[in-house]
């Protein structure tokens, strides 16, 4: 049997996946509350910090946002004997009970990469003024449960296995944007804050399985799919085989294949000295793709194996584990999906998510400690995500601020985060990660679930606000 293979667009994804990262916060919320976080505008458009800033080119601010309800450990387990290497689920040692009792219906990868590429802010008077062209990486997993449980199973039952898989997607989407804002006091105790983006679509692609059944028989495996591999980008064309299957794609120049616009609103108020109750709603808006560069795949109708030619389900033909079960997961998946370039093309117009951030912080010993909340919702159709974050601030000088954050996301999980903002005037060091794993392997390897926001920014500081008149 011949593996048809579309191991080249699918890899591709996985890479982007594993090593950059739909929307979410553009930067750590931790800096929300902090004096010397200079992009705490992009969490709310009203907020300024002390200084204005230059940043340094491609590292102004470096963000890296993953989201997911599974982690190392769902996939690793511990040998019998104590020092032995830890096992992949794959194992013939591990049971699918042990395996399959940790997943979710759903089980999702989230990831998004920000890279501010050229920035800077400035105060005219009281109004605060910024400038920022970045790019954003955005992309998805969702793998069903009966996917692993096909692949950890097989053919459990002498009489046969019937899997039904659903809603198996990749996805992932590169921007470029150029952002103009302002903050503007317009009382002594009110600050309004807007800010317009541009945005420039580069690529987008869509990969998913919106249903196959496997049907297990001794003799032959019936699979049926409904599949469809979207591609919105300017230089790129699926490549074929033989079969006319779609084997991968060729890449020439690049282009823009969409563009769209957003609008961030905030506004704060200090009703009294030291306490301020702020909000923001940050991407309003949506990009339009160009039909011009839209190429599609489907996988639809009815595949029979006989004698499972080449599917091994992640064991090697002596019996034992196969050196990477993934890569044998996604061969196999492979062999049982042929898609095929079909004759259509869309505009699409797809929104952004918006992201709710209002908090309030009050201040004691002449605001050189505060205690913040902070309540985020993204609005993401059908599966918002909150989170309630309580914050502690110090400030012992203006040049420096250290805060460290507890939060509940929707309200069952709970992790802590800490930030740092250093400003020695030529450099305004800034460091902050929103969740940071608690459990981790001998070799300093995460094992809790891969839920972390990581952010780094290096600016040169500039000018104080001057006071009003």
């Amino acid at each position: 049997m011949k593996q048809i293979n579309l191991k080249t667009i699918i890899g591709s994804i996985m890479i982007a996946l594993a090593l950059q990262a739909t929307n979410a916060q553009p930067v750590a919320k931790i800096g929300y509350f902090m004096d010397n976080a200079p992009y705490k505008h992009l969490l709310n458009p009203a907020l300024v910090p002390v200084r204005g800033y230059f940043s340094y080119p491609a590292l102004g601010s470096m963000d890296f946002d993953l989201q997911s309800n599974l982690g190392l450990k769902t996939f690793l387990f511990p040998a019998a004997n104590a020092g032995d290497p830890l096992l992949t689920f794959m194992h013939e040692d591990v049971t699918a009970e042990q395996f399959l009792s940790q997943l979710s219906p759903e089980n999702y990868f989230k990831l998004n990469q920000r890279m501010s590429l050229f920035s800077f802010g400035f105060y005219s008077g009281t109004s605060f003024w910024t400038f920022e062209i970045a790019s954003r990486i955005n992309a998805g997993l969702n793998i069903p449960y009966d996917f692993f449980a096909f692949m950890k199973q097989g053919m459990s039952n002498e009489a046969g296995n019937y899997y039904e898989i659903n809603d198996l997607s990749v996805s992932a989407g590169l921007l470029a944007e150029t952002a103009l804002g302002a903050s503007f006091l317009i009382t002594d105790n009110i600050r309004v804050g807007v800010k317009g983006k541009l945005l420039v679509g580069g690529a987008r692609v869509v990969a998913g399985i919106d249903q196959m059944t496997i049907d297990m028989k001794p003799d032959k495996w019936t699979v049926t799919t409904n599949g469809l591999v979207n591609l919105y980008g300017a230089g790129f064309n699926f490549t074929t085989d033989e079969n006319d299957a779609v084997d991968g794609f060729d890449f020439t120049t690049p282009n823009m294949a969409g563009m769209g616009f957003a609008l961030d609103l905030g506004a704060s108020w200090t009703p009294i000295k030291n306490v301020t109750v702020s909000a923001g709603i940050i991407d309003l808006g949506k990009i339009s793709w160009n039909k011009t560069f839209n190429s599609v795949a489907r996988s639809q109708g009815t595949v029979e194996f006989s004698g499972m030619d080449g599917i091994s389900l992640g064991e090697t033909e002596e019996g034992g584990e196969s050196e990477d079960p993934f890569a044998e997961m996604q061969d196999n998946l492979l062999k049982m999906t042929q898609f095929k370039v079909v004759d259509e093309s869309n505009n699409f117009a797809e929104s952004l998510v918006p992201t709710i951030n209002a908090g309030v912080e009050a201040g004691v010993l002449n605001n050189r400690i505060s205690v913040g909340l902070l309540y985020t919702n993204r609005m993401i159709p059908n599966n918002s995500i909150s989170e309630i974050t309580g914050m502690v601030n110090l400030k012992p000088f203006s040049g420096f601020n250290l805060s460290a954050s507890y939060s509940l996301l929707n309200g069952v999980a709970e992790t802590f985060g800490v930030g740092m903002g250093l400003n020695l005037g030529i450099a305004n060091i800034f460091v902050a990660c929103d969740y940071v794993p608690t459990m981790y392997t001998p070799q300093y390897i995460p094992l809790s679930k891969a839920t972390t926001h990581l952010q780094v920014g290096l600016t040169v500081g500039l000018g104080k606000m001057k006071a009003k008149k």
